[in-house]
């Protein structure tokens, strides 16, 4: 067997050698990208928020116990222990506890907000790695075809030239194209490689590669004008919702600190034993006045951010209709390319490669033209499955957009 035959087995036991132990699914990709440690942690700190907050007090102020003891030294008669003791508590009268609480549920929509934006991108990014890992396996799989026949081709050559009904250049060429051939096979393989794995460490599934197996997703999009009414809504998306409540955070931690420096009222109850034998006790009443300091200070860095924030959400939304308006657009030019390749070029080139390899085989053609064409034809059969792989990938982000809209059009209306 000489060297050129071998490759393809050797290429074979390669590939069987370095399988990735694990294939998914797309859906189960989709399924795991939300069950990753962050993913988790946001939604624990959404249910920690909302458990804390919700034990939030209507007092502002804790009471204040003060206790002072102490021993009257002169007169000499009137020796003996004293004790001064007093308990006060502060009303605040500018609004604080409602300030306080309306804050907290401010700051639980941002972080629901938050939550919900990370599990969108985790889904987009698991959808995207899977899309892009299985392309790769199906242009793995064209290549190790085209090394294979490439391998048989040379074969071929190699017994004409020896019945010099070929000529050694001939020969030559088609090594050197068989070496081409499984010199794109060892690409394909990196390439797989390094899809598997950046699967695996969207969905946090260690260190090993992983597969695809199953056909590309083929979710149902509306029809044109529920695609139209979609750029109208891009402002439901999480990633703008979360700008825009972050707005109101700051709104509303600004109120919460304006109410915190407003008008408050303390009453307090004082006792005092006064020796030899007498006791004393009164009642205090003090009123705290927003004269001077309304807390401008802290109040005015969240004034200024709630400003700034309030611009990037206008920012926001406006990318992200250009966004959908842009991934329409690629769900068609991406379907346009798919149908041009599936039905004119591939097939015109296959028709092409076939005439090729009747005219050499009749003497009538040169190993070149038959060399070219069967590059050309691999090329289209590669160019095609990673034109449908992003005509999958332009409706899947498509999809997970619609749906992450729906959602958040549910969002707006519990608030």
């Amino acid at each position: 067997m000489s060297f050129w035959l071998a490759l393809p087995l050797a290429a074979n036991v390669a590939l069987a050698a370095t399988a990735p132990p694990k294939t998914l699914s797309f859906d189960e990709a989709i399924g795991l990208s939300v069950a990753t440690p962050d993913v988790r942690g946001a939604e624990r700190a959404v249910a920690t928020k909302h458990a804390l907050g919700a034990r939030i007090s209507g007092m502002t102020e804790n009471p204040q116990i003060y206790v002072q003891p102490g021993f009257r030294v002169l007169p000499t008669p009137n020796q003996g222990v004293e004790i001064q003791a007093s308990v006060t508590q502060s009303w605040n009268l500018a609004g604080l506890s409602s300030a306080r609480k309306a804050a907290a549920r401010v700051e639980e929509e941002e972080l629901s907000a938050g939550a919900r934006a990370l599990v969108l991108t985790q889904r987009l990014d698991a959808a995207r790695a899977w899309i892009d890992l299985w392309a790769a396996e199906r242009v793995l799989d064209v290549a190790m075809r085209e090394a294979a026949l490439a391998g048989e081709f040379a074969r071929l050559v190699e017994k004409a030239a020896q019945a010099s009904a070929a000529t050694k250049a001939d020969a030559a060429d088609a090594r050197a194209y068989h070496a081409e051939a499984r010199l794109g096979v060892i690409g394909a393989e990196g390439e797989v490689f390094e899809r598997g794995l950046g699967l695996a460490r969207v969905i946090a599934a260690g260190v090993d590669p992983l597969g695809a197996h199953g056909d590309l997703p083929a979710p149902v999009l509306p029809s044109g004008a529920g695609l139209r009414d979609a750029q109208k809504r891009a402002a439901t998306l999480p990633a703008v919702q979360q700008k825009a409540i972050a707005a109101r955070v700051e709104h509303a931690r600004e109120a919460e600190e304006r109410a915190a420096r407003g008008t408050s009222l303390s009453v307090g109850l004082y006792v005092q034993r006064d020796s030899p034998g007498g006791f004393v006790g009164y009642g205090a009443v003090g009123l705290t006045l927003p004269v001077f300091d309304r807390g401008e200070r802290e109040r005015s860095g969240m004034a200024a951010r709630a400003a700034q924030l309030e611009g990037e959400t206008k920012r926001e939304a406006a990318n992200a209709s250009a966004d959908v308006a842009m991934g329409i657009h690629e769900v068609e030019h991406t379907q346009d390319i798919v149908d041009t390749l599936a039905g004119a070029i591939l097939p015109a080139l296959t028709e092409g490669l076939a005439a090729r390899v009747r005219l050499f085989e009749a003497g009538e053609g040169t190993m070149l033209e038959v060399l070219t064409a069967r590059r050309n034809v691999a090329a289209a059969q590669a160019r095609l499955e990673r034109a449908r792989a992003a005509n999958a990938w332009a409706r899947v982000k498509l999809w997970l957009w619609l749906s992450a809209m729906d959602d958040g059009k549910k969002q707006e209306k519990a608030r």
